[in-house]
């Protein structure tokens, strides 16, 4: 389950967790394929960033990023992961049950078999 605070463009400058080493022999032909790509279509998917006190983290390979900048992009679409809301909301759902172990939605806390699940077990809550 992710959970995002924001949208917002983003400088590549500012974004780290990619370096530049990377573009090697086996991930040279990604790149050059995500540059035909950006250039033709632009950036349609935003990068998933999580923001730490000094910038931000990029949460995937990075091999779109190093595309985009290899293109000259100064900035980029990006969304902001909100991971403490993500971690309070994986807690609730194990203790209320309301995922399996693949994170997938079993229940809904409002429908009548998971409002029921909570009722019950409601002093969980007073533990966290």
């Amino acid at each position: 389950m992710k959970v995002y605070k924001e949208y917002k463009e983003i400088e590549v400058k500012d974004i780290k967790g990619v370096k530049a080493n990377a573009i090697c022999s086996r991930n040279l032909e990604k790149v050059c394929r995500y540059m035909d790509i950006i250039k033709k279509e632009g950036i349609k998917k935003p990068f998933e960033v999580i923001q730490k006190e000094n910038g931000y983290y990029v949460l995937d390979v990075g091999i779109r990023l190093l595309a985009a900048k290899a293109l000259g992009y100064d900035k980029v679409p990006c969304l902001i992961r909100d991971t403490k809301q993500e971690i309070l909301l994986r807690k609730l759902n194990k203790i209320f049950q309301l995922e399996d172990e693949n994170h997938e939605v079993k229940s809904d806390i409002n429908d009548e078999k998971g409002l029921k699940f909570c009722r019950e077990n409601y002093y969980k809550l007073n533990n966290l």
